[in-house]
């Protein structure tokens, strides 16, 4: 019949009508689609790499923890010196310990090509003062307070003293019992010697911390409880008889007797000499995030994410130190008393009431210890580290898993300029940078094949914690 087509025929037929309407589709697409929405090439972000030079893989690379820096002819090489000038730079000069910034890019996971690197020569050579109070009995006391030759562990440093040093050594002054001088407050000033400790020039011996520096603003306390209507064990942060806030505590009794057992084996002979009686306490609260925190008055907190996150021991003494760190070292007061003409007053408002806190750092925040959850002065915090990492060492840990905390940081996180960890701390690259030359300057022999890194009683708390979220 007339008209008819073919099956192949038909087909072709088909193949075209379709191929024209899918160019009408197709031009009727792109006159829709405004001119702006073609998608460009994302900008390449410049980025700031802040630490300490841990290793020198070749003679363009620099390495800060597990992140490579690469520089080559092109690159921008400076140094900022101690009276705040800055000068051209040599590859030469960039040597491990070396404090650097470096701006470029991220060309892949953990290597970075710089445009600039800064060498920061502001601390070499400098007068340096610091202040602690002594967390252990010093060695060798006698010969502090005389002209001898000697090294005085301090502040998580050591000092050498020599017959210059200036000694104002007299355990008498200060009221030592049978001559214990843990817990009394050492200054001293000092340069940094090429081996990394201090040469010290003058050191001073004064007075323990006064008693209201242990003590919580605003007549707190912190006392355990439960729920009445759930049961659930609680932490709650009163003034007189009203309830601030409370917190949910981990309900696994086990897991909260091996932190406070692993806490109060730790702890220095200074938390036991203070002139207000502390009685350190340690709880494991429900809490996602990779966070610990310690109260002035010895109240210590750590986030079930925290417990979650370390993998051995080890780490965990570090981190349990170094909050203890914090309560003996005074910092909060310290931050209260040293910027106090600063200070207009604290506003109490928004108190979460007897319901659970939401947020601890925004509620801390408005009781005035904000430093406490989001991280002291950068001095502080140093210090705090420092020694958090001596009082492993003290107690047979492997002090190379300090700095492996910051390895988890950054792997958890990914984010190498600011760290969620600890919450506003130190970025994670140069506090695990800093602690890496602390050690590296210290200890030089390396000595820790043989230390303490975890336990039976840690493998049974991560299967008594079981599956917990992290934040």
């Amino acid at each position: 019949m007339k008209g008819n087509l073919t099956p192949s025929s038909r087909s072709k037929q088909n193949f075209v009508a379709r191929r024209f309407a899918g160019a009408c589709l197709c031009c009727a697409l792109l006159i829709a689609q405004p001119a702006q929405s073609v998608a460009l090439p994302a900008p390449v972000m410049k980025m700031k790499l802040v630490g300490y030079v841990t290793a020198r893989p070749d003679a363009q690379t620099l390495e800060i923890l597990d992140d490579q820096i690469h520089f080559d002819a092109n690159t921008r090489l400076s140094s900022q010196k101690a009276d705040g000038t800055s000068e051209l730079a040599n590859a030469a000069s960039f040597v491990v310990g070396s404090l650097i910034e470096a701006e470029g890019i991220w060309t892949a996971k953990h290597q970075f090509s710089a445009e600039k690197i800064s060498l920061d020569l502001r601390q070499d050579g400098k007068h340096l003062q610091g202040s602690a109070y002594l967390q252990e009995e010093p060695p060798k006391t006698s010969e502090v307070a005389s002209k001898a030759d000697v090294e005085l562990k301090a502040d998580g440093e050591w000092l050498l003293l020599g017959e210059r040093t200036k000694r104002s050594w007299d355990p008498a002054k200060i009221h030592a019992t049978d001559g214990e001088l843990a817990g009394s407050q050492v200054k001293y000033s000092g340069v940094r010697s090429e081996q990394g400790k201090i040469e010290a020039r003058e050191v001073e011996l004064q007075d323990p911390a006064p008693a209201d520096a242990y003590k919580l603003p605003h007549n707190l306390e912190v006392k355990t409880s439960t729920d009445p209507q759930t049961g659930i064990p609680t932490l709650e942060f009163r003034r007189g008889g009203k309830i601030d806030g409370r917190l949910k505590l981990f309900p696994e009794l086990s897991v909260q007797q091996y932190v406070k057992d692993l806490g109060v084996s730790l702890l220095p002979p200074a938390a036991s000499m203070t002139k207000r009686s502390l009685e350190f306490r340690f709880f494991v609260i429900e809490d996602p995030t990779i966070n610990a925190a310690a109260l002035p008055d010895g109240t210590v907190l750590i986030n079930t994410g925290l417990l979650a996150a370390v993998e051995n021991e080890a780490q965990l003494a570090f981190v349990l130190s170094h909050e203890t760190a914090h309560v003996l070292q005074v910092h909060y007061w310290r931050e209260v008393h040293e910027t106090r003409p600063k200070r207009i007053g604290l506003i109490i408002a928004g108190i979460a009431g007897a319901y659970f806190i939401g947020d601890l750092g925004l509620f801390l925040a408005e009781l005035g210890m904000v430093s406490v959850i989001n991280g002291h002065q950068r001095e502080l915090e140093n210090q705090a580290d420092r020694l958090g990492m001596q009082n492993t060492i003290l107690h047979g840990y492997d002090p190379r898993e300090a700095p492996k905390m910051s390895r988890i940081f950054i792997s958890r996180y990914g984010d190498r300029s600011t760290s969620k960890v600890w919450s506003n701390h130190d970025s994670s690259v140069l506090r695990g940078s800093y602690l890496t030359i602390q050690l590296w300057r210290q200890y030089p022999a390396n000595q820790w094949d043989g230390a303490k890194r975890s336990s039976k009683a840690f493998e049974q708390m991560k299967e008594d914690l079981g599956p917990i979220k992290i934040q």
